[in-house]
């Protein structure tokens, strides 16, 4: 079986349109709702019915997404940016994500690869408080249930004959696609920076076949995680950019907590049952501030200021920790 993709292959020449600004809950209709391409429409109108949709934003990788409320929960409809994405996404539903407890992680519904569409059923849940000093996101339990999470969609592609070697090509080219970033980033924040940087993911790239690897969330972190209140549970979303990478990739954004709160590390290490091994530790800050610049990058090709201003703030806190030449 192969899992390989190549999707960072290219950045997008210009920014990714986001759609309009989500209508109040129930103001569309799916079958008439534009912009629903009607063939769209129609197949998911077969699939589960007539039901009220409503549009969102363009999400993380370009996907074109709706969703729905229906008895069972959230359905999701998306349209990925490319082929390679729908079949990455397809594949990561179909071989990883299935493998997490129901109600823990969404579940496809259906596809079709003529249209390049799928539907799934996105978990129950709240997204996890993340303000500052005093957010769910600081709990210890929540990072221990996220880690117990985390390591079972890892371990779910063990069969994989050349894991290793997928892992490598991937985490290969997201390293690529953010040293293109950081060209293309026009910002105080890199300035002074950007040599050190590109020094880093150099070096980088000479250790990323030792590096452990795993079927990655590729967005892992207090985004994703979702509350589930009467049971007091973590449940994960936003698989966008699932697939096999270095582990250390999923460790990098939860990492940006734990350097001020080593007891938050120690619950996840808990709950993954392993602690970071000795290169993990020693490129999490590389993989972090990757994180960081991954996450600015939207905000400065869609002319957000107000996120701009506090995702910058994170990739020079990133920079900051970063440790000696390597």
């Amino acid at each position: 079986m192969s899992l390989a993709c190549e999707h960072l292959n290219d950045l997008p020449a210009d920014p990714v349109p986001a759609t309009t600004a989500a209508p109040p809950f129930g103001a569309r209709i799916l079958l008439e709702a534009a912009p629903i391409p009607p063939e769209l429409a129609a197949w998911a109108g077969n699939h589960l019915g007539r039901h009220q949709a409503w549009a969102l934003p363009n999400d993380v990788v370009g996907a074109r997404c709706w969703r729905m409320s229906l008895p069972e929960g959230i359905i999701e409809l998306r349209i990925p940016r490319t082929h390679g994405d729908f079949q990455r996404e397809v594949t990561a539903h179909r071989h990883a994500i299935s493998r997490l407890d129901a109600g823990l992680a969404p579940r496809l519904v259906g596809f079709e690869p003529r249209l390049r569409a799928l539907l799934t059923r996105e978990p129950r849940g709240e997204r996890v408080d993340d303000t500052p000093d005093r957010g769910l996101h600081l709990r210890e339990s929540v990072h221990e249930q996220a880690g117990q999470l985390l390591r079972r969609l890892h371990e779910s592609t063990l069969g994989v004959g050349d894991r290793q070697v997928q892992a490598t090509a991937n985490t290969l080219r997201y390293v690529d696609y953010l040293d293109r970033v950081v060209e293309r980033i026009d910002s105080p924040v890199l300035a002074g920076r950007r040599a050190l940087i590109r020094r880093r993911l150099a070096v980088l790239r000479e250790a990323l076949p030792q590096l452990p690897p795993a079927f990655c969330h590729g967005s892992f972190g207090s985004g994703a995680w979702r509350w589930q209140r009467p049971t007091r549970s973590v449940a994960l979303t936003g698989f966008a950019r699932a697939q096999l990478l270095a582990a250390v990739v999923d460790f990098a954004r939860p990492s940006l907590l734990w350097t001020d709160r080593p007891g938050l590390q120690d619950a996840f290490a808990g709950g993954y049952g392993r602690p970071l091994d000795e290169l993990e530790r020693r490129w999490l800050g590389d993989f972090a501030l990757l994180a960081a610049l991954e996450d600015l990058w939207p905000a400065v090709r869609l002319g957000d200021a107000d996120a701009r201003l506090h995702l910058a703030d994170a990739v020079c806190a990133a920079v900051d920790r970063l440790p000696g030449q390597p």
